[in-house]
Order: structure tokens, then C-alpha cells, then sequence
């Protein structure tokens, strides 16, 4: 079975990071639960890239698939040997206007 590398670009992991931050002011464990869901479900795509639904995000050339994980989308594309994650954001956020 062909596994796929994993690479989040710069801005996933500023959305990763001030997701777990802005969590961690409540709750260091929902923070840590939160950010082991996410990664876990990120992790399955090296195995499953193209097991989540596409999703059409404005003009984009990209052909995005949406991982939905509680609250939080994550966004990604899948390239030929690797998928990249765009954008971890909370559901409620307007997709165009990102």
C-alpha cells in the first residue's frame, strides 16, 4: 500500500498553533485532546488521502478535501506522492473570505 508524506504549510501550522493556544486559556487538557484529534485524523491521510470529501473553496485552482474533526476543518490538497495541509480553521469561519 502506498503511503503518502504528510507536509503542512507555514499558515496550517499558525492555525494549529493559535487553535491549541486560544483552547489552552480554558483547558491545557481540551487543548491537548483537541490537537491529538486533529494530528491523528492528519496522520490517517497518509494511508487514506483521498478518503474525505472534496469541497469546491471559491477560484482556487486546487482540488481541496475537507477533514471535519469536532469544530475545526482541515483543509488539504493531494499531490501525485504527498498531501499538503492548507488550513485548519473553525467550522463556523466563512470559507470565502479565507
Amino acid at each position: 500500500m502506498k503511503s503518502y508524506k504528510i507536509k503542512m504549510l507555514p499558515l496550517a501550522k499558525i492555525d494549529l498553533s493559535e487553535i491549541i493556544d486560544y483552547l489552552s486559556d480554558f483547558s491545557e487538557t481540551v487543548a491537548l485532546n483537541q490537537y491529538d484529534k486533529i494530528i491523528e485524523k492528519i496522520n490517517g491521510l497518509k494511508q487514506f488521502p483521498l478518503l474525505y470529501e472534496e469541497v469546491r473553496v471559491g477560484a482556487s485552482e486546487f482540488r481541496y478535501r475537507r477533514i471535519v474533526v469536532d469544530n475545526y476543518l482541515v483543509f488539504y490538497v493531494v499531490f501525485e506522492d504527498y498531501v499538503e495541509i492548507h488550513r485548519i480553521i473553525h467550522s463556523k469561519m466563512d470559507t470565502s473570505k479565507i
